[in-house]
């Protein structure tokens, strides 16, 4: 009966009603099985990662083998996260990279900050992912000197939230 009844309405579509057979669609919210969750652009796992880091004072010291995922959660106050790392003597580069995908409410921006919390550079882009590498001129940031710094990711406007995987890269002379 049920495949004569779609036989009949795809006949319906292309010539007009069927005899005997009718469908109602159900668009409300009530038909909506309960056990699909929303897609989510973090997991709490992600939001714990090395957790707390929401300042300056409690950046949480990284090495390139630390490479997340962590996230940028829906928090009150907004969350920040902030990352120390330590470029040796003899360093010709370093890149700091963020990747994620841009979706809505979901941009993230990145900056570098020296000992003292003063900017060095930072990368506000709209695509996936940014990238911080010093030397370099777009974003522009010298040379790193020897020294401890810290690296910050955070929303690029109120209320974004998204998961991001790091890249640390300290490339020696």
């Amino acid at each position: 009966m049920v495949r004569e009844c779609l036989q009949g309405l795809v006949a319906a579509v292309a010539l007009g009603p069927a005899a005997g057979c009718s469908l109602i669609l159900d668009f409300s919210d009530k038909a909506i099985p309960i056990d699909a969750q929303p897609d989510a652009p973090y997991t709490d796992e992600q939001c714990a990662y090395m957790e707390p880091n929401n300042s300056l004072a409690e950046a949480m010291a990284i090495t390139p083998a630390d490479v997340g995922p962590a996230a940028i959660c829906a928090e009150d106050p907004e969350d920040h996260d902030f990352y120390k790392f330590t470029v040796p003597a003899a360093t010709a580069s370093v890149t700091v990279q963020i990747n994620f995908t841009n979706r809505p409410s979901g941009d993230l921006d990145l900056k570098i900050l020296d000992s003292a919390g003063m900017m060095v550079a930072q990368s506000r882009g709209f695509l996936d992912g940014e990238t911080i590498v010093c030397p370099a001129l777009s974003p522009r940031c010298d040379a790193l000197a020897p020294g401890d710094y810290v690296f910050e990711v955070f929303p690029a406007l109120g209320g974004a939230v998204n998961s991001y995987e790091i890249a640390l890269t300290i490339t020696p002379m």
